[in-house]
């Protein structure tokens, strides 16, 4: 997990190669001005609005991918991201699903990470994560969906 401010993003380049291509895509584009998902270059732009947790939320659920990695850029509010390492920390119970890429699992050894307006978090695949977690305030934000091999 990676956390730091939009403007320090490029630092991230030689850890995760597909940074650069969404590097190339801020610059051409206003993220605050997409409003439904987008797909450019192989990376998936998705806006996320929500004011409150959800009625149905479960603290103890994460969610992991296998193709996909995510970066979650905060563009008003706080997010709060919840994380435990996959393979170490959590138990899976919804076994993967290939199609939509993810499975769910339950962690005792859940961590928070705050992630403030102007900032992005990296979650790489080896993490079960859960965004929008308990105490977070109204978000606007993007999540980023890039193959873990670009």
């Amino acid at each position: 997990m990676i956390t730091d401010r939009i403007e320090n993003i490029d630092k991230y380049t030689l850890l995760f190669s597909g940074v650069s291509r969404l590097i190339k895509i801020l610059e051409s584009k206003q993220l605050s001005d997409i409003n439904s998902k987008e797909s450019i270059d192989g990376i998936d732009l998705i806006p996320i609005f929500s004011d409150s947790v959800s009625a149905i939320f479960d603290e103890s659920v994460l969610e992991a991918h296998k193709i996909f990695m995510d970066i979650h850029i905060t563009l008003e509010g706080t997010d709060i991201i919840a994380y435990a390492d996959l393979k170490n920390e959590a138990t899976i119970f919804q076994e993967y699903d290939e199609t939509n890429d993810y499975l769910l699992a339950k962690s005792g050894e859940i961590k928070t990470l705050t992630v403030p307006k102007g900032y992005f978090c990296i979650i790489p695949n080896t993490f079960a994560h859960m965004a929008l977690y308990k105490n977070h305030s109204k978000v606007k934000k993007m999540v980023v969906k890039m193959p873990v091999d670009f």
